[in-house]
């Protein structure tokens, strides 16, 4: 498949039927010209929206009683003319001309249709479709052959691709022959995944039969998952995309730490990516609204600095009119990507550490992975999330946080990448078996002994692993395990213990007791080339935001990983990639201020220069030259033992440290 473009739109058009004169002031001329000015070379253009309403001459769907026109019909003539591709939104799981079919309605546990009650006051809930109708399929096969037949095709961009509990008639017939209950919420949970996979399967292989070349992605449930699911997994649904989109709007729904999330689990495996972001200052369907000029290129810089193409979205007007300034604004940000993108083409990643993802493809709680990114993020440390399938010889460190699923199988695995000099760090119940109550990976260096009955805990660092940090009994505030350190290893922490567990008949001061005493047992356990942490040191730092956790991995990873990518005295705000391109290796630096100015969101609207950055950047070879890019401005340089050593004097927003 050939590289996807860099600079993409999403036009959302999601238009009531009460609305008169849609698309009436369309004028092809203007459009492509306001997105040409922009730098547009791609846009999602709708063929249907969630209301049901089409928007070309079907005979199949429901054409918009104020729609006069083929709009579709001359977008695609006046994109394809300028040449812009033009993907084609279709939505699946939100339609409200096929929610008419009662029959097509999901049906959730309390007997409710649709998931919304009949006079449900929540303006933007629409009514949730079953994809496990063989007749609804048949109905969207009809109206996707009609559009291929009709219109030139780039793609489809299926959206809502996801049940929310189905437990309707035919959904409990599956479930039973599946060996699952419809009674059992998990088993509910899993056979939604079932049915999605099938579902993404028999309508990526329906459009490929019928055109070919045609991209296909399919919007819905792409979270990360620790891989143990083969049928309902990601990476099996991963077989029914040619390509990745990551939506993420990071303001009152997804947040900042999400896309990085995302991003580091899917581009491990160098696809193809595309980061979706929006023009809007809220959420989706926000009219009137627009996005910081410096949030926006934070987020789409943040983009290409992890490997991502860039989609902004947006939502037209019902008369078909693009607003002019939104595009002066996306215009100004996709500039500056386009002068960047020489640096950015088929470039890879490169990772020091693989950080195993703790939840399944039907848990959703990422808290220990969203806290292990934070640190690795603020540490500058290169890293993937990565599964139980992946190649575990292609990282230094690997990262078990807090309560990582480990089965036998994956111990002999990580058993064998330690074998050959492999580095490990695992925290609380990582490897933990609960059925023999022991951790299955020997080499961690502990023995279980119980659920540690005191919260918070305390934990003390020995000298020579607490360095300059002030000599305290600190508490760790989430529940921890109470483990024993086996013969012949290091302990690096010890476990303390409260006078009591504060109670409504025990208490002291306005949160908990203070340190009494030293219990025994072993916090931090150093084996070899194993360090084991037994407290919720991930889940503590994102939920608490104590840097005594970050500080604790900081030290631990000092300690094991010899050579990392780079070394820098840049500051936690800033967030820093290492790619390869060709004869390039290639850093970028990112340092945009992010600040919870308001209840619900986290704003960015802050460009903080950086001044005199120094880097230490592993690199196999003497460079010919390092400057930085897009600027080309010359860096002097020092190579030493297989370091270059380069000063920035100053950078503002986004730059890259290119080495040649």
């Amino acid at each position: 498949m050939e590289e996807l473009s860099y600079r993409q739109i999403h036009l959302d058009f999601h238009t009531s039927p009460v609305i008169p004169k849609v698309g009436a002031d369309f004028d092809p001329v203007e459009f492509t010209a306001t997105l040409k000015k922009a730098g547009v070379e791609s846009i999602n253009i709708f063929a249907k929206c969630h209301h049901g309403m089409c928007y070309y001459p079907t005979k199949v769907g429901r054409v918009h009683p104020g729609l006069k026109r083929d709009l579709l019909g001359e977008m695609i003539t006046a994109l394809h003319a300028e040449g812009i591709k033009a993907p084609i939104y279709f939505p699946i799981g939100w339609e409200e001309v096929a929610a008419e079919n009662l029959n097509w309605l999901e049906v959730n546990a309390d007997g409710v249709l649709g998931g919304k009650d009949p006079f449900c006051a929540e303006v933007n809930r629409w009514r949730d479709l079953c994809l496990n109708k063989d007749s609804y399929l048949e109905f969207i096969f009809e109206q996707v052959s009609e559009i291929i037949s009709l219109y030139p095709v780039d793609g489809f961009w299926f959206d809502i691709i996801s049940q929310h509990g189905c437990v309707c008639a035919d959904c409990q017939k599956s479930m039973k022959s599946l060996g699952l209950s419809p009674q059992n919420p998990e088993d509910v949970s899993k056979h939604d995944l079932i049915v999605v996979t099938r579902f993404m399967k028999k309508l990526y292989t329906f459009v490929k039969d019928n055109c070919p070349e045609a991209l296909v992605f399919f919007n819905g449930d792409l979270a990360p998952d620790n891989g143990y699911d083969r049928e309902s997994g990601m990476n099996e649904r991963a077989k029914y995309l040619t390509h990745i989109e990551i939506e993420s709007l990071p303001s009152e729904t997804w947040g900042y730490n999400h896309f990085p999330l995302y991003v580091n689990y899917h581009n491990r495996k160098n696809a193809q990516i595309i980061g979706m972001n929006g023009k809007f200052h809220n959420v989706w369907g926000d009219f009137g609204s627009l996005r910081n000029l410096e949030a926006l290129e934070y987020e789409c810089f943040r983009m290409i600095m992890n490997g991502s193409k860039i989609c902004i979205g947006d939502q037209m007007h019902p008369r078909g009119v693009l607003d002019k300034d939104v595009y002066e604004r996306i215009g100004q940000v996709y500039a500056q990507i386009e002068e960047r993108e020489p640096w950015c083409r088929a470039s890879k990643k490169q990772a020091d550490i693989g950080i195993f993802m703790v939840n399944g493809p039907t848990d959703k709680d990422f808290t220990p992975n969203e806290g292990a990114l934070r640190m690795m993020l603020e540490l500058h440390h290169q890293f993937d999330f990565i599964d139980c399938e992946d190649d575990l010889q292609k990282y230094k460190l690997l990262i078990l946080p807090d309560n990582a699923r480990i089965d036998s199988k994956i111990a002999e695995k990580i058993s064998a990448y330690l074998k050959q000099g492999g580095k490990l760090i695992a925290s609380c119940r990582s490897g933990f078996d609960a059925d023999s109550q022991e951790f299955i990976i020997k080499e961690l260096g502990v023995e279980y002994i119980e659920t540690n009955p005191y919260i918070p805990s305390y934990i003390v660092l020995e000298d020579s692993f607490r360095g300059d940090l002030p000599a305290l009994e600190y508490a760790m505030y989430q529940e921890s395990v109470s483990v024993k350190a086996i013969a012949g290893t290091q302990i690096l922490a010890q476990e303390g213990r409260p006078y009591f567990n504060r109670s409504y008949d025990r208490f002291c001061s306005h949160r908990h007791f203070p340190f009494e005493c030293l219990t025994g047992n072993a916090s931090i356990v150093r084996n070899g080339n194993v360090i084991y942490i037994a407290n919720q040191v991930f889940s503590e730092y994102i939920e608490l935001g104590a840097r005594l956790n970050r500080d604790i991995i900081e030290k631990c990873i000092n300690l094991l990983l010899d050579a990392p990518l780079m070394r820098t005295n840049l500051p936690s705000s800033a967030e820093v990639t290492y790619r390869t391109q060709q004869d390039k290796t290639i850093v970028h630096i990112l340092h945009y201020i992010a600040e919870k100015k308001s209840r619900r969101m986290t704003v960015v609207d802050t460009r903080l220069p950086l001044i005199d950055i120094q880097m230490q950047i592993r690199c196999e070879k003497v460079p010919q030259r390092v400057y930085l890019a897009p600027t080309m401005e010359e860096l002097h340089f020092e190579y030493k033992d297989g370091y270059v050593f380069v000063e920035v004097p100053k950078l503002v927003g986004h730059g890259m440290v290119v080495m040649e």
